[in-house]
């Protein structure tokens, strides 16, 4: 085990540690951080090792652009460049086998990248604040690695994503807590991208942006692959402005996935599962995917979509099937949509032993009926373009009946 302070490392959070913390993780193994607290900028890990936090010990982002790095320009080390995005991470782990993050807090310093920034109306209508000049992306940034464990460590503050993983396989991601600003843009939790065999167990997600994130975008990867065979149990997520589980995004296939025993606690958006979010792939194939046990108090409950509202002229043709929800139990604004767009496959949705509670939809904005893309208050349960949907033993209560067009207790 390598104690980075043998290395130099000061930890009072003011002498910037990234050199010394580096060396150790040069030196292979364990790198271990006692309680204290180490600025830094990029860090890249190693194969066969791993950052060990003591409860205490804080990695703090540095500030200055200056200190953060991209390992090899050449490479896939980026991400799809806005105006908004940049190479730039705080740690940087690509293209290793058997690596981790274990404890501590890693913290990035989102608030003091946003410090002085006014209100403005971000996406959908909520207040957040304006973005800043500059800021690094993905706080953790885990490519193309195997055997990857994020465990018992508290993620805080990123200016963009908390932890990405893109192209992965065998990973597991146990007793994560992460933390963030409901006003800042892009701070999703976690965001699974092309992984296999992957675990996400007992975290808490609390995020302005999408709680927790399944996508299928190959086009930076070395070896194409589809994300599949993923579990997620015993957690709670919530999403300020966004989604608290969204599965979607990319040109590829999501497939053979378990949600489980999840709350999701005064969300925006409880379940999204769209297809295509905008033109600029061709969408994602997703299908066999199981939702049981999970409680959700939104503004929309589940949303299922083949195209988005970005969608102009280019529409969804793939598939999107076989998903079975049982258990679920909480309450909702606006109506459940199982919407197709006509032309791809939307088929075999089923929905048993659930209970729920319809709110009043009407003291709702406009901005949240165009987000959700609901013209109207319909039916509880909008359906279109879709076949083989069954709905058995779903019983409603509603707050205000008269707000809806059709409101049966039982379906």
């Amino acid at each position: 085990m390598r104690n980075v302070k043998d290395f130099g490392a000061v930890g009072n959070g003011l002498v910037k540690d990234t050199a010394a913390i580096q060396q150790a993780i040069d030196a292979g193994g364990t790198v271990y951080f006692s309680p204290g607290t180490y600025l830094t900028g990029t860090l890249f890990l190693r194969s066969h090792g791993g950052l060990q936090l003591e409860t205490g010990a804080v990695l703090l982002g540095s500030l200055d652009p200056e200190d953060y790095k991209v390992e090899d320009p050449g490479s896939s080390n980026h991400v799809i460049k806005t105006t908004q995005t940049n190479d730039y991470h705080l740690i940087v782990a690509r293209k290793l086998e058997n690596v981790f993050i274990r404890g501590g807090r890693i913290d990035g310093r989102s608030i003091d990248f946003y410090a002085g920034q006014p209100e403005t109306l971000g996406y959908g209508g909520r207040k957040t604040l304006a973005y800043p000049p500059w800021k690094p992306t993905q706080m953790l940034f885990f490519q193309e690695s195997k055997n990857v464990r994020i465990e018992d460590v508290e993620l805080v503050n990123s200016p963009f994503w908390h932890c990405f993983l893109h192209g992965c396989d065998w990973v597991t991601i146990r007793g994560v807590h992460i933390n963030s600003s409901p006003m800042e843009h892009n701070n999703d939790g976690i965001d699974i991208d092309c992984c296999t065999h992957v675990t996400v167990s007992n975290c808490i997600i609390d995020t302005g942006d999408d709680a927790l994130t399944f996508r299928s975008n190959t086009k930076y990867l070395t070896d194409k692959c589809v994300c599949e065979y993923v579990t997620v149990s015993n957690c709670v997520l919530r999403s300020e402005y966004a989604h608290a589980l969204r599965i979607g995004v990319g040109g590829g296939e999501i497939r053979h996935g378990v949600f489980s025993n999840i709350v999701m606690n005064n969300t925006r958006g409880a379940i999204w599962i769209c297809s295509k979010y905008s033109n600029r792939s061709r969408g994602v194939d997703i299908s066999d995917l199981a939702f049981d046990q999970i409680h959700a108090e939104a503004v929309n409950f589940l949303f299922i979509r083949h195209d988005y509202k970005f969608i102009e002229g280019v529409p969804f043709t793939g598939t999107l099937k076989d998903i079975r929800f049982s258990r679920l139990s909480g309450r909702t604004q606006l109506p459940f949509l199982i919407e197709g767009n006509g032309l791809a496959e939307l088929a075999n949705i089923t929905m048993s032993d659930c209970q729920f509670i319809a709110g009043d939809p009407r003291p709702l904005s406009e901005q949240e009926r165009k987000f959700f893309m609901i013209e109207e208050i319909g039916p509880l349960f909008s359906i279109k373009n879709a076949t083989g949907v069954t709905l058995d033993k779903v019983r409603v209560n509603y707050d205000a009946p008269d707000a809806w067009s059709d409101a049966p207790a039982e379906f």
